[in-house]
């Protein structure tokens, strides 16, 4: 069973995927396929960016593929006030130790096999080219707003940056979303004080929240990470129905375990 993230590595993409290679043994998965893709950052800083994690994990995961997506047209812009100027927090200086394999996307897709599930972190662009391909068990998504105020261009960010590409895989494909409304609640927010400890994910959300002072952000969330949280704890959540103002139809996830996300920071 493969764990497949779409990312866009900014920090929040960065502590969602140290939290689920951290778990990714347990959870039952052999393999992680982490897909770097443009949003966040363009493309090539975010393949850059996935081999800097990689080569900084400070524990043994899974075995890990890594997935070029520079070669395939997709939207980013680069938010440095929000992510740093390498766009990942400029907590790593180079990828020296990176041994994972990397395969272009079309080569992944063209090869791809066997079941998996997905989390898409960023704009839902090449998504769909993979479901295409196989359907996921289940999937998870850090995207849209319903009720809550949007952050980019009267929508949320993953959903602004590529509004055909999420219409068309939420309303074809059964999922989990993790929305704005998902995240912003007071439980949720780092910014009143930070999360001490938890090794690299503690300093990855430490300085997510620093990130917020500079940027003027009102709260900190960590908003991928939410998105691993549901996906391996769907306990701590309820889901409703809701529609978005491009009228789709999500199944959203509520919050209701009700603890900080300090104290659920490495659960």
């Amino acid at each position: 069973m493969k764990l497949v993230l779409f990312c866009d590595y900014g920090l929040d993409d960065a502590a969602a995927t140290v939290d689920a290679l951290a778990h990714a043994a347990q959870d039952g998965y052999s393999q992680a396929v982490l897909v770097a893709v443009g949003g966040n950052v363009p493309p090539a800083v975010s393949l850059e960016n996935a081999k800097k994690l990689a080569a900084h994990l400070p524990f043994a995961s899974v075995p890990l593929t890594v997935v070029d997506t520079t070669g395939e047209a997709q939207p980013y812009e680069f938010l440095k006030e929000i992510h740093g100027g390498d766009g990942m927090g400029d907590l790593f200086a180079d990828d020296h130790g990176f041994s994972a394999p990397v395969q272009s996307f079309a080569a992944w897709l063209a090869a791809f096999d066997g079941e998996y599930d997905a989390l898409s972190l960023g704009p839902m662009t090449l998504v769909p080219r993979l479901f295409a391909v196989k359907p996921p068990r289940r999937f998870v998504f850090m995207g849209g707003n319903i009720a809550e105020e949007p952050n980019f261009h009267g929508y949320e960010f993953n959903h602004a940056l590529d509004r055909a590409a999420f219409s068309a895989v939420v309303r074809a494909y059964a999922h989990t979303a993790v929305t704005l409304d998902t995240c912003r609640v007071p439980a949720l927010n780092v910014q009143p004080s930070p999360p001490a400890g938890g090794g690299l994910l503690g300093a990855i959300v430490r300085r997510a929240r620093d990130m917020t002072f500079v940027s003027g952000e009102k709260g900190s969330y960590i908003w991928d990470d939410m998105a691993v949280k549901v996906l391996r704890h769907p306990d701590w959540f309820t889901t409703y129905t809701a529609e978005d103002r491009d009228k789709n139809v999500l199944r959203v996830a509520r919050y209701t375990l009700g603890r900080r996300y300090a104290d659920i920071m490495e659960k």
